[in-house]
């Protein structure tokens, strides 16, 4: 069975609350709402099924589920990839009841009302094997086939249509990264956008000078009534030796600085970190006429809700439904020369 992955669109700044499926309202509505408590967002994800033989039941599931718990098990061996379960089973197994009255979300189109129907339970098999639970949903259209793989949408528990509830991902503010030649050689920033001021505020002080040092960044803002409330990037300082070739870019030592923080009570950034036993990406707010309302942060199979208030956020849910080995956690945070595997300079 595929599953979703999140997709950075900009270094440490975003991961979009994602899908482009043509959605729309399955029933009329009488009236709106806005955005709900945190507690009442979460993420679903598009499963496809796989394509090689066995019954429907054996290949998994095609549509919309949303996932509601997770229990590692010591092996997954005699548990079935994907199989419907009745909600005595899945309660049983630790599976919350499903919420009643969820609204499918993405950015630029109309909120979708989806259905819970049956319970499931999906066997995940990876360095930590574990058995993922919860509801498939019913009653909104499946996203374009060539993006079923990545697609994500954010579901939201309200008796009426969400439409007065925004979702508004991080936008790019500032940059300062250079940029790489034909022969895939890093080359000094030649331009720069400004880190904004609240969120400079409280990068680590750090003695980099050209040459021997260059300060890189790449911050994403989320704006509320034309004011700043959530940024979140990443930030380098980068100790390039005297007399070096560019070809040994990648052994350049290398600090890094990086997150997501809201504009506290006093406008000061603030770093979140509840919720996060390792990095998780911002991913969108939702705001309503009320101004933001929630935090949505994402990692591989797992993402936190936070409930944004007065400068504050607080932690409402923090869910994963895969786990995964802790090297998959991993988040390069560097944001200078490409040095992954499949950016080899030399």
């Amino acid at each position: 069975m595929k599953r979703p992955a999140c997709l950075l669109v900009i270094a440490l700044a975003a991961c979009p609350a994602t899908g482009s499926s043509p959605q729309q309202p399955v029933r009329p509505v009488a009236s709106a709402a806005g955005c709900p408590a945190a507690s009442n967002v979460y993420v679903a994800s598009y499963l496809t099924q796989d394509e090689h033989g066995g019954s429907d039941a054996a290949r998994g599931h095609t549509g919309w589920v949303l996932p509601l718990h997770d229990l590692r098990v010591p092996t997954t061996a005699n548990q079935p990839e994907y199989a419907r379960l009745d909600a005595t089973t899945a309660g049983a197994l630790g599976a919350p009841a499903a919420p009643t009255s969820v609204w499918l979300m993405i950015p630029g189109q109309p909120p979708c009302q989806a259905t819970a129907g049956s319970y499931y339970g999906a066997a995940v098999d990876s360095s930590t094997p574990n058995v993922t639970y919860g509801v498939e949903l019913v009653g909104c259209a499946a996203p374009p086939k060539d993006q079923q793989q990545d697609a994500e949408a954010i579901a939201v528990v309200s008796a009426q249509a969400p439409t007065e509830c925004q979702i508004l991902p991080p936008q790019p503010v500032a940059m300062r990264l250079g940029e790489t030649d034909a022969q895939k050689h890093w080359q000094r920033p030649t331009k720069q956008t400004p880190i904004p001021p609240a969120l400079a505020a409280v990068i680590p002080p750090h003695d980099c000078r050209a040459p021997g040092c260059e300060m890189l960044w790449a911050i994403a803002q989320v704006d509320v009534a034309n004011r700043p409330v959530v940024w979140a990037g990443a930030v380098n300082w980068l100790a390039i030796p005297p007399n070096v070739s560019p070809a040994s870019q990648c052994d350049w030592r290398v600090e890094t600085f990086a997150g997501f923080f809201i504009a506290g009570p006093d406008g000061r950034a603030v770093k979140i970190t509840e919720g996060q036993d390792h990095p998780l990406l911002l991913t969108a707010v939702l705001a309503d006429r009320e101004g933001a309302k929630v935090l949505l942060a994402e990692g591989a199979g797992e993402y936190a809700t936070y409930d944004l208030a007065a400068g504050t956020a607080r932690l409402a849910r923090h869910l994963a439904w895969l786990v995964l080995a802790a090297d998959a956690y991993a988040i390069d945070e560097r944001i200078g020369p490409s040095c992954g595997p499949d950016a080899d300079p030399h």
